[in-house]
């Protein structure tokens, strides 16, 4: 697993994305790259916000990205899709969207998680908690999370 972080600035983060191009070039069964938050990293380049060292780092992800490869998929992540770069767009083949969970989806996020990070370590005797409403807690909780992911 590697990683690059979108802070490396200038030629850190320019040489980071080209080791883990080549990185990806040695290995017989391809490349996956996974860009999480793409619009913090891959955004318009018109936008005056970019510094040179994060458009040094863009135009290096679009050069190792300019041609289709057979071994190479590429897949990114974005709450804000409509800020990459035109570039960026042109190299994806398909763009798929998740919509933010409703009501139901959230109290289930909440209902996991709180099995999984409370009541078992309480079966477990770990932790111990006061006794209270949890479903009514819960969906509280739910109806004013409006517009959260999980």
């Amino acid at each position: 697993s590697s990683g690059i972080n979108a802070e490396y600035g200038g030629k850190e983060g320019v040489t980071a994305i080209h080791k883990v191009f080549d990185w990806g070039a040695t290995s017989r069964k391809g490349l996956l790259l996974f860009v999480d938050e793409a619009d913090a990293f891959l955004r318009k380049r018109t936008e005056t916000q970019m510094s040179e060292d994060m458009r040094s780092c863009l135009n290096a992800f679009l050069y190792r990205t300019g041609e289709s490869s057979k071994n190479m998929m590429l897949v990114m992540a974005s709450n804000r899709p409509d800020h990459l770069d035109w570039a960026i767009n042109d190299r994806l083949d398909e763009m798929v969207e998740f919509p933010l969970p409703g009501l139901e989806e959230r109290e289930q996020l909440l209902q996991l998680y709180y099995k999984l990070y409370v009541s078992d370590l309480v079966e477990k005797g770990d932790i111990e908690v006061e006794e209270f409403d949890v479903d009514s807690v819960l969906r509280d909780i739910a109806e004013r999370s409006e517009g959260f992911s999980g």
